[in-house]
């Protein structure tokens, strides 16, 4: 009999988590029965990892009565609880002290963190053990003294055929293609691409991004658009972003803050040559 694995996920609004959470769910899917619990939904759009991870295992998600999350757990009795993101900011202490503070508890807990600010001498609710996407913010917690491991969101090995894939998404084979992915947003940067797009208007360059325009971020990329130079082309979101990696000649990544950027990962599984900037984590 397959181990229980439970995820609690605070969301499952297209980004890295999520990306990250459906390569798990893939590669453990066969030594494990599992089960999703979005604590939030934040939109019914913008879900395009959430429709992947639907076919593969089932996804609860929560109303306003988040201690629902009980019932849950005592209903499908898991192994492991696995909280994608420190389960504290999104979830009542009061009823994270039940998960977590149970001496009959038969479960172990496990903790990840997709971003870099966390302070982790704040956390009040330490796990049995971290999942940590990358190695740097597993040096960030280890003092805690708490099991922590890594676990990469592996590069794959994919053969491209760029002409065949840039014929498939119209994109005029005259032309050089650079791709940006990512949500609009300051941490992103694409401002810098689109100041770089405007010395290059006079090139046969395109210039790609896809990646949605969240209303929570739109003071950033709204004036931004109305400055879009015309060899700039917005995608928005897509769920065939693998396309776009493998039809385009160069990948830019411009983010000034990230953790552990999946988009560098996948660019490099599709042998895309890239532009990196190198950032501290």
């Amino acid at each position: 009999m397959k181990r229980k694995l439970l995820f609690v996920t605070p969301h499952l609004s297209t980004g890295g988590m999520p990306q990250y959470l459906y390569k798990q769910i893939e590669v453990f899917k066969n030594e494990f029965d599992i089960q999703v619990v979005e604590v939030a939904n934040h939109s019914p759009i913008y879900i395009v990892q959430k429709k992947r991870i639907e076919e593969l295992v089932p996804i609860l998600t929560l109303g306003e009565d988040k201690t629902k999350l009980l019932n849950i757990i005592e209903e499908f009795s898991p192994n492991i609880i696995h909280f994608t993101e420190i389960p504290e900011h999104y979830l009542d202490k009061n009823l994270l002290k039940d998960i977590f503070v149970n001496k009959d508890r038969l479960y172990n807990i496990v903790v990840s963190t997709h971003g870099s600010k966390t302070d982790p001498d704040t956390i009040s609710f330490q796990p049995d053990r971290y999942v940590m996407p990358c190695n740097w913010v597993a040096e960030k917690y280890k003092h805690l003294a708490v099991d922590t491991t890594v676990w990469q969101y592996p590069i794959e090995d994919f053969t491209p055929n760029r002409s065949k894939a840039k014929e498939e998404l119209g994109l005029d084979l005259e032309y050089k293609h650079v791709l940006n992915v990512g949500l609009f947003s300051w941490g992103k940067n694409q401002k810098e691409i689109f100041q770089v797009a405007k010395l290059l208007e006079d090139y046969k360059i395109k210039f790609h991004f896809v990646g949605n325009q969240a209303p929570n971020f739109k003071d950033y990329w709204e004036p931004l658009m109305k400055t879009k130079p015309d060899n700039c082309v917005v995608w928005g979101e897509r769920n065939d972003v693998e396309k776009f990696y493998e039809a385009c000649d160069l990948f830019y990544f411009s983010s000034i803050l990230e953790l552990n950027p999946l988009s560098i990962k996948e660019a490099l599984s599709w042998k895309l040559p890239s532009l990196f900037r190198r950032l501290s984590t």
